[in-house]
């Protein structure tokens, strides 16, 4: 990838996917580790936790939980949300994934941003990452020193998050995307 953020494609399917999410607010910010650790740059960000280190790997120790490796599994929530599993089984075979990791849904809202930083771990070393943009528009932008994208519904793009990047949403609407860590 030349850029630090390019989109793949446009046009996939979102709408069944936002409706089982809008059906189930009790499925935000179950875990807010991401969100409320110290220093966090995501502390105006909801989140989602659709794949991730499984939580009885958790012991306190926020670090070592989000940064040593592990084997991602389903949390719970995939059951109320099916269509968002199949948004991901459509991206591994359009992407050629192999193995899958964390999958995550974050919302912005209008007024928020994702303060600029840089990922580090195991976890955003091992794996690349592909987002579907649930619910987007122009005046929201996924910023990177060499680059940056303002994507719509239904965009596919990838996006490397070892360089430095944030997101702002200067719009009055929610900016929700489905983020997928994947293995080619």
């Amino acid at each position: 990838m030349s850029q630090s953020i390019s989109l793949i494609r446009s046009g996939l399917d979102v709408k069944e996917a936002l409706a089982e999410i809008a059906t189930h607010p009790e499925a935000w910010n179950q875990y807010k580790l991401r969100t409320e650790s110290y220093g966090t740059p995501h502390t105006q960000v909801s989140d989602i936790w659709v794949r991730y280190n499984p939580w009885r790997n958790f012991t306190g120790d926020a670090a070592a939980f989000v940064l040593e490796q592990h084997e991602s599994e389903w949390y719970p929530v995939v059951v109320s949300i099916p269509a968002v599993i199949r948004l991901v089984d459509q991206v591994m075979q359009e992407v050629g994934g192999k193995e899958l990791g964390g999958v995550l849904i974050t919302k912005i809202p209008p007024g928020g941003e994702v303060a600029p930083h840089i990922d580090h771990g195991w976890h955003s070393r091992y794996y690349e990452k592909f987002a579907v943009q649930l619910m987007g528009n122009q005046d929201q932008v996924f910023w990177f020193e060499d680059s940056e994208l303002r994507p719509g519904p239904g965009d596919l793009y990838t996006f490397d998050n070892s360089k430095l990047h944030a997101v702002y949403n200067w719009s009055d609407e929610d900016r929700m995307t489905l983020i997928i860590c994947i293995r080619r």
